[in-house]
């Protein structure tokens, strides 16, 4: 059989089916949440997202409805819903409208797999993403950090977007592939910009029929693609061939075992690796950027900040490390603002695969149901002034008062990132060698949102250098 590359591979047969679109003529007389109804529906959707799904929460309700591009869709903002979309009714759904365009780049790796296959790659992938193997790569990521941003002079200005796409990158590529990726990693940045691009902009239903014409916008979809295929690919290939053993991310990948002896293909391997690039360096250079905004115009936390990076960072190299970075109070209390406030995966899309109730409101077989960390994050009855960046109200033991699913940036359930404690750690050690080093000043004004497949920072967010 031959093996297809992700770009042109079918949906695994091992899947259950995708359930029929649900058209308006398709539930008559059947009842449905309220929810807009503007015929513009898909122009306003489109243009402000996460906005429509916040504004239509409010006018309606915790659970709404609305159609785009014929097509029923639901939202589903209390924690209650999300608590039972991600968790306890969880099987009955399967991923919905965007990750058929990602399976097109990363293959059947965790972020787009569907049962039962993403739990069989779940389970292989647990032990090497087990706080105490992350723990070991907190010298790599401070080394690093304290490398990338060396050459920062005082009163430079520099590009942050960029800047913390490429530390992230280099962070990811380096533990994920070590030096094996070096000659390739122009190339790879490259094509998955293009192919995050293209993800992101061809969601709806049915852009896919353009995917194999012969348009230069699309086939640069499919090229980009299969050069991130090609790249990974040969890399895991060389690996086994060359019997070459590392104690890097993917050589740890390539060993990991079920305690029934089966292990991960070469094409499982290389489809979880794009997909660790992928979902490993965007979104936390992402909340990173805007970490770093907040911080600007709360100039306040900056000095405590430092304290807390001196007494921190001193420990580099110590067994209790990575520990004491995740427990640092302020950097936590920072970081879990700013996920609440500008989330990386700030909306999960799901397709019901049965009749079903979530909060008590019938939800039909086939209908598209949206949860939103976006609009979660910012209700007013778990979060007071839910639009206002206050990292204090994470002291003490604030997160467990809260409901479950209220707070969810990594998702939760079987299917909440398995990466979480690898951005958890790469992300506080940024924040506090940054601190200890310098503060930063935005040169303009605080960065708008430009929320695609990820809720990411518009422009390169330029700021000023002010070593310490």
């Amino acid at each position: 059989m031959v093996d297809l590359a992700p770009f042109v591979a079918p949906r695994p047969a091992e899947y259950a089916p995708i359930p029929k679109p649900l058209k308006r003529r398709d539930l008559r007389g059947r009842s449905i949440p309220s929810g807009p109804r503007n015929p513009l529906l898909t122009l306003q959707f489109q243009k402000d997202t996460p906005g429509f799904l916040r504004s239509a929460r409010d006018r309606y309700g915790d659970c709404v409805s609305f159609y785009l591009g014929g097509q029923l869709f639901i939202g589903a903002f209390s924690p209650e819903m999300v608590n039972e979309v991600t968790v306890s009714k969880q099987h009955q759904f399967i991923k919905g409208v965007g990750f058929d365009r990602m399976r097109k780049v990363l293959g059947t790796g965790l972020l787009t797999n569907e049962e039962p296959i993403h739990l069989r790659h779940r389970r292989l992938m647990q032990s090497p993403f087990h706080i105490s193997k992350i723990s070991s790569y907190a010298d790599t990521m401070l080394a690093l950090t304290r490398k990338h941003i060396s050459t920062w002079r005082d009163g430079d200005v520099v590009a942050l977007g960029p800047e913390m796409m490429a530390l992230t990158f280099d962070i990811v590529a380096d533990i994920l592939f070590g030096t094996d990726i070096s000659a390739d990693t122009t190339k790879v940045q490259r094509a998955m910009h293009i192919a995050i691009d293209r993800i992101e902009r061809t969601m709806l239903p049915g852009l896919d029929r353009f995917d194999h014409l012969n348009i230069p916008y699309f086939r640069k979809f499919g090229s980009a693609a299969n050069e991130l295929h090609e790249v990974a690919t040969r890399i895991v290939n060389e690996r086994i061939t060359q019997g070459i053993k590392r104690d890097d991310l993917m050589g740890v990948l390539l060993e990991a075992t079920t305690p029934d002896g089966e292990k991960l293909s070469a094409r499982e391997v290389s489809d979880e690796t794009l997909t660790l690039i992928l979902s490993g360096h965007e979104t936390t250079a992402n909340v990173l950027t805007w970490v770093f905004s907040y911080l600007s115009e709360n100039p306040k936390y900056w000095s405590e900040l430092a304290k807390e990076a001196d007494l921190v960072l001193s420990k580099s190299g110590e067994e209790t490390f990575a520990k004491d970075l995740l427990a640092a109070p302020l950097t936590s209390a920072i970081f879990n603002e700013v996920m609440r406030l500008c989330p990386p995966v700030w909306v999960a899309p799901r397709r019901a695969l049965e009749d079903l109730t979530l909060g008590g409101v019938a939800i039909p077989k086939g209908a598209h149901v949206l949860v939103s960390q976006y609009v979660t994050h910012r209700d007013e009855r778990y979060f007071v002034e839910p639009d206002t960046f206050k990292p204090e109200r994470w002291f003490g033991d604030f997160e467990k008062s809260l409901p479950r699913g209220a707070y969810f940036p990594f998702g939760a359930g079987t299917r909440k990132c398995l990466g979480d404690q690898f951005a958890l750690l790469e992300g506080r050690i940024i924040i506090l060698e940054i601190a200890r080093r310098m503060s930063l000043t935005l040169t303009s004004a605080f960065p708008q949102p430009q929320p695609r497949a990820t809720y990411r920072p518009k422009g390169a967010v330029p700021m000023r250098v002010s070593l310490i």
